[in-house]
């Protein structure tokens, strides 16, 4: 924690984002990790590259929620170009950081029907079908099994 409010201050603007930013996909870079453009990862290699950037976000206080509809490429290209992308703040390194990245945390109607379809239980169903709209996909097992190894 910063020994004064001048410090708290700047560390505060930095999380909100009014300090100074930069990305995942370049800490992840400063650490030595290798983030080859998806379409060049050979399906052998795969499984190891998604592994190492996973390990690496985790190593940096990021932590992934909400993967297991998605295939390791699937995943792996959505972290490459956009969630290693975003802006990530700044903060002293006496103030370690940790970042919750929900798959699904944007909550676009995709996101929601996703969470529906995959992660909600059924009274999370029942409480979204009582709110009208449009209608509660089926219940789907999500292909992939990995959100349990997440870091």
């Amino acid at each position: 924690m910063p020994e004064n409010y001048k410090d708290f201050e700047a560390m505060m603007d930095s999380i909100e984002g009014n300090g100074p930013q930069t990305t995942l996909f370049a800490l992840l870079t400063e650490l030595g990790i290798a983030l080859p453009p998806p379409e060049e990862v050979a399906e052998a290699d795969l499984y190891e590259v998604l592994w190492e950037v996973i390990n690496g976000m985790a190593e940096l206080g990021a932590y992934l929620s909400s993967t297991n509809h998605l295939s390791d490429r699937e995943l792996y290209a959505l972290l490459w170009h956009d969630t290693l992308r975003a802006d990530h703040p700044i903060v002293p390194e006496d103030w370690p950081m940790m970042t919750d990245i929900d798959i699904l945390g944007g909550w676009s109607n995709e996101d929601i029907h996703n969470f529906l379809k995959y992660y909600a239980d059924e009274e999370e169903r029942r409480r979204f079908a009582a709110q009208g709209g449009d209608p509660i996909p089926d219940h789907v097992d999500p292909s992939y099994s990995r959100d349990h190894l997440l870091p």
